[in-house]
């Protein structure tokens, strides 16, 4: 193990970083917004009300999400920042919470998503993937079903290995997502979230490997933890010409059975982990 040399930190940008991150997060969500609408026009509508900008609703989800607050302390977030993210008027939470219906916000958040890519990730060469559970309600925590679900896991090797989210008594108690995220720039290229129980990690993958490839064409690398660790997932790797990189289970053999990368990726971690 060879030791790391110390960082050198230039601590008065560190803390002009931690003093500017809110106003510099909501100039970005304003600017990335506006570019997206110049790139995506608004559809025309009949006659009637004029409906509030889907461009606005999409600033303040996106403000929403990063304070990490209700759809009602949105609506006082908006008359506190409006100013700040561009938006001229005020609406109310109700149509913050109808911002989330796909067909209202999918194409402008795609878009966001592709932008933040094109600025934050072109240089990204090595990515990571792995899956969570975010719970919709406080009676619920998503780490202490997964806890649960590994005992029962343990206690029923006998049975074929499942890669399936943990199964709550609510029918929708969690919404489960995958990412795949820039080993470096922390900012994620690819995603694919459910509030489908019966969907898991595995499942995921293809699309979230497709994303990725979309967004970050120049990926050479992805990793992951010991639930990908396995032959199919590293074929679908090898399709988009990447390398696969993930952690192999305790039982993992070199047995390639047609999957030349497995083997490739065992002896790697051999030779120079």
């Amino acid at each position: 193990y060879e030791k790391r040399e110390p960082v050198d930190r230039n601590w008065h940008q560190y803390d002009q970083a931690q003093v500017n991150e809110i106003a510099d997060v909501l100039e970005t969500i304003r600017d990335v917004v506006n570019i997206v609408s110049s790139r995506i026009p608004e559809e025309k509508r009949g006659t009637g009300r004029p409906p509030v900008p889907a461009p606005d609703i999409v600033k303040v989800m996106l403000m929403q999400a990063y304070f990490g607050i209700p759809n009602r302390v949105a609506q006082g977030f908006l008359r506190l920042f409006g100013e700040k993210l561009g938006i001229s008027s005020e609406f109310s939470y109700k149509t913050i919470e109808r911002g989330y219906d796909p067909e209202r916000s999918k194409k402008l958040l795609d878009e966001v998503l592709r932008i933040m890519n094109e600025s934050g990730n072109p240089l990204e060469k090595i990515f990571s993937t792995d899956g969570t559970g975010d719970p919709n309600t406080m009676k619920v925590n998503y780490e202490s079903k997964r806890s649960q679900q590994r005992i029962e896991k343990e206690k029923n090797k006998d049975k074929s290995e499942s890669d399936a989210f943990p199964h709550t008594k609510g029918k929708h108690d969690f919404q489960y997502s995958s990412f795949s995220v820039g080993v470096h720039t922390k900012i994620i290229a690819g995603l694919y979230t459910t509030d489908d129980h019966s969907i898991g990690e595995l499942s995921m993958f293809p699309g979230i490997m497709a994303q990725t490839v979309s967004l970050c064409p120049q990926i050479d690398v992805m990793l992951g933890d010991a639930l990908y660790s396995n032959r199919k997932i590293c074929s679908i790797a090898d399709e988009y010409g990447i390398t696969p990189y993930f952690l192999p289970k305790t039982n993992a053999t070199f047995r390639s059975k047609g999957v030349v990368s497995w083997k490739t990726m065992l002896y790697g971690f051999v030779d120079d982990t």
